[in-house]
């Protein structure tokens, strides 16, 4: 028996393939352990096996440090290399998973297809999943009593796959609540789709509040876009429960004007937009922040940009601004004016 090292080193949700490390050893008999974030060493460590997995290349120096710390560690993930798979160190890819790594995680994860019926320049599942095959249904992910019937779905593509219909006949049927946490393809939503997509209780990841997810990748893709919205909407859903991720910063002439049009464009349909840079620089990361902190709704966006794209500092501009405006009234119009303030404030 050994000792055995995960590292979940980036994201918010559990990661399936530490669970699924974690079962198989277990079931060898092994002890496992999960860390998470900065790696660091313990001066009694002994572990036998290392594993550490990253989904984002940001957070590449993690993985490197975790090398530097374990010579021998295994690290795998889209952050690390496409082409790093489980059953390359001997691991099922459909195997068990091991819930017990996440204690305070009550809903069910996975996935009903892998692969994807596209080829975006800009996404790896292609390289990395290949064609689209099926490979599970909703009731082999649940988790089964006494845990909720929420389950997370990493399906990239979910009406990519030819038995979609069955799967969401199958969360519809059996009152599963579902997050199409990985969006769903907008642009090719079918009538039949739609209705269907419609029919089931879709949720955010957290499972709170209505939620479907989406992109909007190209200005190009406007008009399918926009129809495959507008069938969504007519099936009962209502806009604002409609998050559309915005692709910012990838595409050659690319500029802040076609940022601005995308948004202005969703908040006039009444979806939500979220931007994500492709390459974070202080605008892009600036434009996310003034989309999804809702400052796009009382904030103009070159008054957003002159502020260093920071809204403490547009505040102070204001309150500055109205102060020298107070100062320069006679005195008992200032006096008036202070009184005012007080009523706003108090909700007058």
């Amino acid at each position: 028996m050994g000792h055995v090292l995960l590292w979940h080193l980036d994201g918010r949700l559990p990661n399936l393939a530490l669970m699924r490390l974690a079962a198989h050893h277990r079931a060898l008999g092994d002890t496992v352990e999960l860390r998470r974030e900065s790696p660091y060493r313990l001066l009694w460590d002994r572990p036998t096996r290392v594993y550490g997995s990253l989904l984002f290349t940001r957070s590449r120096p993690l993985g490197e440090q975790l090398r530097a710390l374990y010579p021998d560690a295994i690290l795998g993930g889209t952050g690390w290399g496409v082409t790093v798979t489980l059953a390359q160190v001997g691991i099922p890819e459909t195997g068990p998973l091991d819930y017990t790594l996440y204690p305070g995680y009550p809903h069910s994860i996975g996935f009903t297809q892998r692969g994807c019926r596209l080829h975006c320049p800009f996404c790896v599942v292609p390289r990395k999943e290949g064609r689209v095959q099926p490979v599970a249904t909703i009731a082999t992910i649940w988790r089964g009593q006494p845990w909720p019937r929420n389950i997370l779905l990493l399906d990239n593509d979910v009406f990519g796959q030819p038995d979609w219909a069955q799967r969401l006949e199958e969360i519809r049927t059996g009152q599963f609540r579902v997050c199409f946490t990985q969006g769903i393809n907008v642009r090719l939503l079918t009538e039949e789709a739609a209705q269907a997509l419609a029919s089931v209780h879709f949720m955010d990841d957290q499972f709170r509040r209505r939620r479907l997810y989406t992109a909007w990748d190209n200005r190009r893709d406007e008009a399918r876009l926009f129809a495959g919205l507008e069938r969504l909407v007519r099936y009962g859903v209502h806009p604002d429960a409609i998050m559309v991720y915005i692709l910012i910063g990838y595409w050659p002439g690319e500029t802040e004007a076609d940022w601005l049009y995308r948004q202005a464009r969703l908040r006039a349909f009444g979806a939500r937009a979220y931007p994500m840079p492709y390459v974070r620089t202080p605008a892009t990361v600036g434009f996310q922040r003034w989309c999804v902190g809702a400052y796009d709704k009382r904030i103009p966006w070159a008054q957003w940009q002159a502020a260093g794209y920071r809204p403490e500092r547009v505040y102070a501009r204001q309150r500055g601004s109205r102060a020298q405006d107070h100062m320069a009234l006679p005195l008992w119009q200032g006096s008036l004016a202070a009184h005012a303030g007080e009523e706003d404030a108090d909700g007058g």
